[in-house]
């Protein structure tokens, strides 16, 4: 009687508690059904009943939390799959719509390690019932690629850094490699882009230092970045003529960034507090990696290019490795978010 029992329900706990038991073929193993016990969950009881339409037992199965318990989490986002397979992407997405958002998070994250291909190409309806509610919106702000977290700071809130999902089709990247053929570490370029930002995203885990995920759904402009574009504050962008060169000071950033017009590499360097002497005020760094150093002289004196009437509000003398080069420095507009386009009230 016992084991007609056993089969007659589609549950084999009773009859096998050591090992995997199925129900309605469903594998549940048994790692999982201990963790479920230890908190008074009957973990096939509920599966079998959700299998047969008990909307309160499917609940109950989704809501289940198994802890710290990294083993029977994994088992249990493998039964979360399969019981996806089994209603369909329609039904699956009706019942979880209406979840806690901690629980969809959960809940993506899981779908997401058991599924052989990502929601977006197999469960649409489900993804966007386990999405959080976002707003797709046009934005500005300094991308950096790297192959395991690409960043993004926005304008809007230049302090944070954002952990980027390019849904674009991995155009990010090319066109990043496109603008930079020789990028240093964490080189940003200016992106104009559409997205939203979201608390989560899937079963990616967002770094400590990240305020967020920033999933960027369309490209409208990338260029590198320069004094005109870039709204994350600087102290000073310098500009010379014969030959034509650039440099950023950039305390936010964190770095000093020069770059000739003669060569495809930006030297960088590890931001430092000014010296003051008399009315200078002087930047030095060194990159130990390259072995370049640069010196920065800034006065606060009008200064001309040499090739036009704009005058613009310092002077500053370069070294770059022993050479010495003259130009222009040009602050930021905290107005403006920029260093604005009138030079001529620098």
């Amino acid at each position: 009687m016992r084991l007609f029992y056993c089969f007659a329900i589609s549950i084999l706990t009773a009859c096998t508690s050591g090992g995997p038991v199925e129900v309605n073929g469903i594998r549940v193993e048994a790692g999982l059904r201990a963790a479920a016990k230890g908190q008074g969950f009957d973990y096939t009881g509920h599966l079998d009943k959700s299998l047969k339409g008990d909307d309160a037992s499917l609940n109950e199965l989704l809501i289940f939390d198994v802890g710290q318990d990294s083993a029977a989490s994994i088992e249990h986002s493998h039964v979360m799959q399969s019981l996806l397979e089994k209603l369909g992407d329609e039904l699956f997405s009706q019942k979880i719509n209406k979840l806690p958002q901690e629980t969809k998070q959960r809940l993506w994250a899981g779908l997401e390690t058991a599924g052989d291909t990502s929601l977006k190409n197999n469960s649409p309806e489900t993804l966007k019932a386990l999405m959080p509610v976002v707003n797709i919106a046009e934005h500005s702000g300094l991308y950096v690629f790297a192959p395991q977290s690409s960043t993004y700071r926005d304008c809007a809130e230049p302090s944070n850094h954002y952990f980027v999902v390019d849904e674009t089709g991995g155009n990010l990247e090319k066109n990043y490699r496109r603008l930079i053929k020789y990028p240093y570490p964490n080189q940003p370029i200016f992106a104009e882009v559409k997205g939203y930002k979201a608390p989560y995203f899937g079963n990616q885990v967002l770094p400590s230092s990240m305020a967020g995920f920033f999933v960027v759904t369309e490209i409208l402009d990338l260029e590198v970045k320069n004094y005109r574009n870039t709204c994350v504050p600087y102290k000073f962008w310098a500009l010379g003529t014969e030959p034509f060169w650039h440099a950023q000071v950039s305390e936010v950033e964190g770095v000093i960034e020069y770059r000739g017009m003669d060569d495809d590499r930006t030297k960088v360097f590890a931001y430092q507090p000014p010296v003051q002497e008399d009315s200078l005020e002087i930047y030095t760094g060194v990159n130990q990696d390259t072995g370049d150093n640069i010196r920065i002289v800034l006065e606060n004196k009008p200064c001309g290019d040499g090739m036009s009437d704009v005058k613009y509000r310092f002077q500053v003398k370069l070294t770059l490795n022993g050479k010495e080069l003259n130009g222009c420095g040009i602050p930021f507009d905290l107005e403006k978010g920029s260093s604005g386009t009138d030079l001529k009230k620098q």
